[in-house]
């Protein structure tokens, strides 16, 4: 099957570096260094309370990626930049298992070493703080996929002190980003397809627990805020990412997003776990790889349920045989894998 062309969203991103002869940072406890310049993301609706490049945007039509670079620093931090200064480090090319225009993109990661003006907040509606952090010592909190770029930048070692704008005949690196996420939904689901009552599980199933532990142990899992406090604590051997809407909300053992595009950024590659509620399950199950369903002999009260499983688009491939009440633990591949058609992205 013709799949649709992929629409590239191309943005630059600006890292200031700078390496002064002595420069300690208490906060994070290096001396001397290359040093790099982040914002704190704030008011923005995505990535808030994340770590980020200094300036960043997406090219604009008519611009080159060094002008639109040079742009985007004179808007977001009031300093002047020459194209030329700009060195090209990183090129990402990033997706999720749910691709959208949003999240097809090209990210172009450049270094300036030489501007002109003081960098400052330009625009305080989208940024809450300004810092100089040591390119060995980032904040822990920085948007993933710039991350993975300045840690590239790090590596690549671009200390040189033969002036302001180093030359160098190194090529940039290449990364991909989200490329190999996978999406299985795993839940248990009553006869009625009711998976709960939007408060507490309905049951208590002993096995299908330790079921449920063998089968994500080591994985990620992303919950919503209502799954995760009827869970009431943080799974041990496993990263939790809990999806809530409260900018305020947070737990022990607990990674917060507030939104599943968020969820699945943090995420990163590789197979993802979706743990419920419904709404999580609704907004997935379009584009989930597998699905791992406990049918539970039971028809308990509640508003909540699993979506149903279109056979046309699911193949069950397993089926392990329970206890009372459990009837079976059953895995499901989409449709695709077998006939090698992709239809999600």
């Amino acid at each position: 099957m013709t799949q649709p062309r992929f629409a590239v969203i191309p943005a630059s991103y600006v890292a200031l570096v700078r390496e002064p002869a002595s420069s300690p940072d208490a906060s994070a406890g290096v001396e001397g260094g290359v040093e790099v310049l982040l914002q704190l993301r704030s008011g923005t609706t995505y990535m808030d309370g994340w770590w980020a490049c200094g300036a960043a945007g997406h090219v604009e039509q008519g611009e080159t990626v060094l002008e639109a670079a040079a742009r985007e620093a004179q808007e977001e931090l009031g300093i002047e930049l020459d194209p030329a200064d700009l060195r090209l480090e990183v090129v990402t090319q990033r997706t999720c298992a749910i691709p959208s225009g949003l999240e097809e993109r090209l990210d172009l990661f450049l270094t300036a070493r030489r501007w002109s003006g003081e960098p400052t907040i330009q625009e305080p509606d989208k940024a809450g703080e300004l810092r100089w952090w040591p390119l060995a010592a980032l904040p822990d909190k920085v948007v993933p996929h710039e991350r993975a770029a300045l840690d590239t930048i790090a590596a690549r070692r671009h200390t040189s002190t033969e002036g302001p704008t180093p030359k160098t005949t190194a090529t940039p690196t290449f990364h991909s980003f989200g490329f190999t996420q996978t999406l299985t939904l795993i839940a248990a689901v009553g006869r009625n397809g009711v998976i709960g009552d939007g408060e507490q599980m309905p049951w208590h199933l002993p096995e299908d627990l330790r079921f449920f532990k063998s089968t994500t142990m080591g994985g990620t899992l992303v919950m919503g805020r209502g799954t995760w406090d009827s869970i009431g604590r943080a799974l041990p051997g496993r990263r939790t990412i809990v999806v809530t809407r409260d900018r305020y909300w947070s737990a022990p053992g607990a990674e917060v997003a507030h939104s599943l595009r968020e969820a699945l950024m943090i995420a990163g590659d590789g197979e993802v776990f979706i743990a419920g509620g419904g709404q999580i399950y609704a907004q997935t199950i379009e584009h989930a790889h597998r699905l791992i369903i406990t049918e539970v002999d039971l028809e308990p009260e509640g508003a909540t349920r699993f979506p149903d499983i279109d056979p046309a688009l699911w193949q069950e491939i397993d089926r392990i045989a329970g206890d009372a009440p459990v009837t079976a633990w059953v895995t499901y591949e989409r449709t695709y894998e077998r006939t090698g058609e992709r239809t999600d992205r």
